[in-house]
């Protein structure tokens, strides 16, 4: 987590250091840099947030967003993928590359509601893929070099009543058997943030339904983290996602594509 220098400062959060590592670990060619954002933060010194991390367009279309809640979560989820790109690109870029300032570039959305990052002004500068997420009190993002789908959700108690759209008896079965620890609440929100962590990877190629997402196997790494592996109907290709339980009371899921990584030609 970083240290706020001044009060307009915003404290990002990372990944558990244990969930980052298995990240780090089943996704290295992508190399995913994800950045968390407690969305109250930027309440106090809105303004200022908007002047530094958005393009003025993004600014306008901020404008437009009456209700509350939206205004707030899709302001997080800029500032979030924007962190995620530098977080990114000093990871992976040679230091004679220069990233573009925040306000340079836009984020948009496909049709899908896919996000990617735009060039703005004939930028010279290869971004990678994004995702971004947000759920109550928190917005995710994550930067990648390969299609990519990050989930953040809370443990709301409706999860359960609408279990039958998202979880089938053989999967409610498995994730019984092999998180027996966890409460019932805590099993659903994992392999609801998981399905929708793949959803978003798989969505250049067309997003699938809950249902058409198998749950397979579980592999559990401690008591919080583990890798759900997943087949899309009858196809015989394995997904893998990374999820995990922080906060408390919220899960998050990683997924990435098996592609190269964006290299700094």
């Amino acid at each position: 987590m970083s240290t706020s220098t001044q009060n307009t400062e915003l404290t990002f959060n990372t990944l558990p250091t244990s969930f980052r590592a298995l990240t780090e670990e089943t996704f290295k060619d992508s190399q995913p840099s994800a950045s968390i954002l407690p969305l109250p933060d930027i309440e106090d010194a809105e303004a200022i947030h908007v002047e530094r991390w958005l393009h003025p367009d993004e600014s306008q279309k901020l404008a437009t967003f009456t209700f509350e809640k939206r205004h707030r979560e899709w302001l997080g989820g800029r500032i979030c993928a924007k962190q995620s790109l530098g977080v990114f690109s000093r990871r992976t870029l040679s230091t004679a590359i220069v990233i573009p300032e925040h306000t340079q570039y836009t984020i948009q959305s496909e049709d899908s509601g896919r996000p990617y990052f735009a060039s703005i002004n004939g930028l010279d500068f290869i971004f990678p893929e994004l995702s971004i997420s947000h759920s109550n009190d928190f917005a995710a993002a994550m930067s990648s070099a390969s299609p990519c789908g990050i989930d953040i959700q809370f443990s709301a108690k409706n999860l359960d009543r609408v279990r039958e759209r998202f979880c089938s008896e053989p999967e409610g079965e498995l994730l019984e058997q092999e998180l027996d620890k966890s409460s019932n609440l805590s099993r659903l929100t994992l392999l609801w943030s998981a399905k929708e962590a793949v959803k978003k990877m798989l969505s250049p190629g067309g997003i699938p339904g809950f249902q058409e997402l198998h749950l397979r196997r579980i592999e559990q790494r401690n008591d919080t983290d583990m890798i759900f592996t997943f087949s899309r109907n009858s196809e015989t290709t394995s997904i893998k996602t990374a999820v995990s339980m922080i906060h408390d009371d919220y899960a998050v899921a990683i997924c990435c594509a098996e592609k190269r990584p964006v290299n700094d030609k």
